[in-house]
């Protein structure tokens, strides 16, 4: 018998491998902090739930302002990709299967896993608006709607709350996410099954209409954001860019294309490298965290992107067969237990946050919220959020609906009414409360009476409206610390000068106070004020040559600006010395806010060039105001009015200091602070 060949005796090479087990098997927890996540089981992706974990950690630090987790708002974009990937794959595995796709069954199974929860939420947060909160609680009230209907993304932009001002109370501002992925889930499974439908089961056309609708949202995003802009305008255009489902569906899309990609049969590297290039982008991702800022342009022209790549990334090594050192760490017990209850976590911990620890402190109000978020989280998950209860929930539903007796028949409609009427008790005793005013707003909207009209240009002498007169009996404050404005002598080589003074919303909302004070030390209409919300040094280069120009320039230069994650380079400030360098003064004002990793790189940043400049001066605010709490809002940023006087006083005190001959930069601190309620006779307390 002739023997036969080597080749011959071999066995075919079997066909690869689909390289997503949890597309074939899918994960049965629902995507992010929008889904709901439900006990993990054998055929689920191990390790997933350890990053739902570290992702809404993260955003809770953020949440939490902690210092050096500034970019934790993060975790939000890593649920996106999260999200994205296994709902496709979810409705790939769905098409391969059947041979299209039941979008009713597709989206009542999103609305069990979602509603309870988010239910649970609104009902708790709307009474304890109505019982607790006063006029304070109409602030979310049409919150509550548009949550219900998962458009609290749209209602803030159209609204015109900024996300990125940290004012009042706003408790469900944390569901615009929802909101996001939800409307996702609207709109995507149509999409799937008409391009599978138009290709002929083949994937191909659904990978190229994603990959080009993740390409319009990049762009949308990069028209909406300029590195360059400042102002009112580029801050709601960023706001825009933050909360539009147009812009914040790349990362789903990425998501969606990364389980496109590992829903076809091909070969991968192997496990070692797999997990080595997903532990680098854990680090790429760690770094972001602690690096990025919320209102950096840069992140808004590729660094989302950059996020998105790098979870593609680790979920590749986690949905690839096999198992390595990854899968094992992320799945580890205590990761595992924090992801399953991510989605409650995300949910409760906004308003937890805001109410009991409205500091950001890092003492008992902070261990308070965290326990308290923790205990209401574990009983939402044990009650509504397990898999198991979940089902017998769904089951009772259907059953009690074919009960022979009438009355058992009802208890389905009965909980529906009983929901229904909570809903509209709520709404109605919102509805009669009055319209909420911001503070912190109102004082910025008062402050623009003493701002100069047009800018650099004509315009008539501002109007100042009369002092504000408490009403009787108007509840203060006790935080507020009295303060009188000192009696401040002019120089004779002063007398006559003029004063000029540049700034963001901090100076506006102060604008009453320093227009008041200035013009009663230095004179009628020889102080002009220019601010504006979220104003960067970019702009007062602009600004402050539009003045020169015109001769309107004052000879002592005010400028207070890096209180919005602004930077000022060095190219920035010389430009700015340059134009300035024939004025008596220039003083820049430090920094200070809640943002304190930001503050601290501008602060340093100013104290160097400053040095550099004879006819310049920085007056340390930050230091002055510090030993003040009493003088700011909640905010830590923004003045009350008896700050606004403190805040007129200090640059007055110091502007009449300017030098003759400009001797050199003099750094003034808090002992050349004018007085403060212990040190002057005339300051009072109140």
């Amino acid at each position: 018998m002739a023997r036969r060949s080597r080749s011959s005796r071999q066995s075919p090479r079997p066909a690869p491998r689909p390289i997503a087990p949890a597309l074939r098997t899918p994960h049965p927890a629902d995507p992010g902090p929008a889904t709901a996540t439900p006990e993990r089981r054998p055929e689920s992706i191990l390790g997933l739930d350890g990053l739902r974990a570290l992702s809404v950690l993260a955003v809770m630090a953020f949440h939490a302002h902690l210092d050096h987790l500034g970019g934790g708002f993060l975790g939000v974009e890593v649920f996106f990709v999260i999200s994205g990937f296994l709902i496709t794959g979810l409705l790939l595995k769905e098409h391969a299967r059947s041979g299209g796709i039941r979008f009713g069954a597709f989206w009542l199974r999103r609305l069990w896993r979602l509603m309870p929860a988010l239910l649970l939420l609104l009902l708790g947060v709307g009474s304890y608006g109505v019982l607790f909160m006063g006029p304070l609680a109409s602030q979310f009230r049409l919150d509550l709607l548009a949550s219900v209907g998962y458009l609290e993304n749209w209602h803030q932009i159209l609204s015109g709350s900024s996300y990125f001002a940290d004012a009042g109370l706003p408790l469900l501002r944390h569901l615009w996410s929802l909101a996001v992925e939800g409307q996702f889930y609207l709109v995507w499974p149509l999409l799937v099954a008409g391009l599978l439908r138009a290709g002929r089961g083949r994937r191909w056309p659904l990978a190229l209409a994603a990959a080009l609708l993740a390409a319009l949202s990049m762009g949308l995003m990069f028209g909406l954001t300029d590195p360059f802009a400042s102002g009112l305008e580029a801050s709601n255009r960023l706001n825009r860019a933050y909360l539009g489902t147009h812009t914040r569906a790349l990362g789903l899309l990425v998501g969606a294309l990364l389980a496109i990609f590992m829903a076809a049969p091909r070969p991968l590297p192997r496990r070692r490298i797999l997990d080595g290039a997903a532990a680098l982008a854990l680090v790429g991702l760690g770094l972001m965290v602690v690096q990025c800022g919320l209102q950096s342009p840069i992140l808004y022209r590729g660094g989302l992107l950059l996020v998105d790549g790098l979870t593609a990334v680790v979920l590749l090594a986690l949905g690839a067969p096999g198992t390595g050192w990854l899968r094992r760490w992320l799945g580890c017990r205590p990761l595992e237990l924090i992801g399953r209850r991510s989605y409650g976590l995300y949910l409760w911990h906004w308003p937890l946050f805001r109410l009991l620890n409205p500091e950001h402190g890092m003492g008992l109000p902070f261990l308070y919220s965290l326990l308290a978020t923790g205990l209401i989280n574990e009983g939402s998950y044990q009650l509504l959020e397990k898999p198991e209860r979940r089902e017998a929930l769904r089951r009772w539903w259907h059953r009690s609906r074919e009960q022979d007796a009438f009355w058992r028949r009802q208890l389905p409609h009965l909980a529906a009414c009983a929901l229904i009427m909570a809903g509209v008790w709520e709404t109605v005793a919102l509805a009669e409360r009055a319209p909420y005013l911001d503070p912190i707003q109102a004082s910025i909207q008062a402050g623009a009476a003493a701002l100069d009209p047009d800018g650099p240009g004509p315009g008539p002498a501002p109007q100042l409206p009369p002092p504000a007169v408490p009403a009787a009996g108007e509840a203060k404050d006790p935080r507020t610390e009295r303060f009188v404005p000192p009696t401040l002598v002019v120089p004779e080589d002063l007398r006559g000068a003029r004063l000029t003074a540049v700034g963001d919303s901090v100076m506006k909302g102060a604008a009453i106070a320093l227009k008041r004070q200035g013009e009663a030390t230095l004179g009628a209409g020889k102080v002009q004020i220019n601010a504006e919300e979220c104003r960067s040094f970019g702009t007062a280069l602009e600004i402050l040559r539009g003045y020169k120009q015109e001769h309107r320039l004052g000879d002592l230069v005010v400028i207070h600006l890096g209180t919005n994650n602004s930077s000022i380079s060095e190219t920035q400030f010389r430009n700015v010395m340059e134009l300035l360098a024939d004025r008596r003064l220039v003083l820049f004002l430090t920094a200070k806010s809640d943002k304190l990793k930001a503050c601290e790189t501008v602060n340093a940043a100013l104290q160097g060039m400053v040095a550099s400049c004879p006819n310049a001066r920085l007056l340390d605010w930050k230091a002055l105001a510090d030993p003040h709490p009493g003088y700011f809002y909640a905010d830590h940023t923004h003045l009350r009015p008896e700050g606004a006087q403190f805040y007129a006083a200090s640059i007055l005190a110091q502007a009449l200091q300017a030098p003759r001959d400009h001797p050199g930069p003099l750094r003034v601190a808090a002992r050349n602070a004018p007085s403060t309620p212990g040190s002057d006779p005339r300051s009072r307390p109140e």
